[in-house]
């Protein structure tokens, strides 16, 4: 079975949970970039995170994220203002620049991990597509 989200929904889908304006980008099959406009007081500065998906087993998405050439601390300051604003036990932060991202703890999708067994992610030009099996 595959199945896709747009975007637009899937940004909505993450702006709505982290009250934070984020918006989407493909890369590759297995990239996005997630671009979010950092407020440091005196500048904002709008900075592009990729997201590598790694795997996925269960609900948790393993993801490694790379901002390029100098960005690592400005990223770091992006997700620790993000962490304080997204609900516990959503992301935890691994070494290697590695995310895992609970995404059963999110009520909307939730219930799509109780009926398919998701087997992977791809990035498609203008969606996120889900490749998995009825349970």
């Amino acid at each position: 079975m595959r199945a896709s989200i747009s975007y637009q929904e899937l940004q909505r889908l993450v702006t709505e949970n982290t009250h934070q304006p984020i918006s989407f980008e493909f890369v590759d099959s297995k990239t996005i970039k997630v671009l979010y406009e950092l407020n440091l007081g005196f500048m904002k500065r709008k900075i592009g995170i990729d997201l590598k998906v790694l795997d996925i087993v269960g609900s948790d998405l393993r993801v490694q994220y790379s901002s390029g050439f100098g960005m690592d601390g400005m990223v770091g300051m992006a997700l620790n203002m993000v962490k304080d604003k997204i609900p516990a036990d959503l992301l935890e932060e691994r070494p290697d620049r590695v995310l895992l991202v609970h995404l059963g703890q999110i009520d909307k999708i939730k219930p799509v991990f109780d009926r398919i067994d998701v087997r992977d992610l791809n990035m498609l030009a203008e969606a996120l597509e889900v490749v998995g099996d009825f349970k």
